[in-house]
């Protein structure tokens, strides 16, 4: 079962598998999108906010900034998201509680589980990945358990993230380090976006 702990399970001197969650989910306090890790305390993804997150997004919003057309992607490159769509929140944890079964190897587990836009019944499971051979990984075993939530349920992955980034340059198979911006009026929108997450993780 899924929990939010502080420590994990021990058992003969092995620390059992497990996924926890953000308080938020437990507590019933809104939140559109609830964080999980297979760390205590949510350490990685605390770390990952400001060591990976917070970096990527100030350099695309400084390149926006100045006006530039053509966009240096730099981190937005190395960042890999697994993506599950399921029919709500509880499905969502259902998948995880899935994953916390078996145990997989080698695959750092972390990510959110939510949906940008609330009115939707659909939400998705986002799991964070640092590679290639990690994602595929992670797609192997997520189509198995999802399959035991959902029969069905679409397992896809892509590039960066998809609200910052997509809209701006399109087909993140066809993303070369630098790329131009496909959509320019959408430019407005997405750096008053990234004013918004800027200020919230200042806060």
């Amino acid at each position: 079962m899924i929990r939010n702990l502080e420590g994990g399970t021990v058992l003969q001197g092995k620390r059992i598998f497990k996924i926890y969650i953000d308080k938020r989910y437990f507590t019933g306090r809104a939140a559109k999108w609830i964080s999980f890790e297979d760390t205590p305390g949510l350490r990685e993804t605390k770390k990952d906010i400001y060591g990976k997150c917070v970096p990527c997004i100030t350099n695309l919003y400084e390149q926006l900034k100045e006006g530039r057309t053509e966009i240096d992607l730099g981190p937005a490159l190395r960042c890999w998201k697994v993506v599950v769509v399921l029919d709500g929140m509880e499905e969502c944890v259902d998948l995880l509680a899935e994953l916390e079964k078996v145990t997989p190897g080698g695959i750092k587990v972390k990510g959110r589980f939510g949906s940008v836009d609330e009115s939707k019944t659909t939400k998705v499971v986002v799991f964070n990945v640092p590679d290639a051979a990690q994602r595929n990984k992670l797609c192997k075993v997520l189509r198995d358990c999802s399959a035991r939530v959902q029969p069905g349920a679409e397992v896809t992955f892509h590039r960066g993230c998809a609200e910052l980034y997509h809209e701006l340059f399109g087909d993140w198979k066809k993303w070369k380090r630098t790329a131009a911006i496909a959509k320019p009026e959408a430019v407005p929108a997405v750096i008053a976006r990234i004013r918004k997450v800027l200020f919230w993780e200042k806060n």
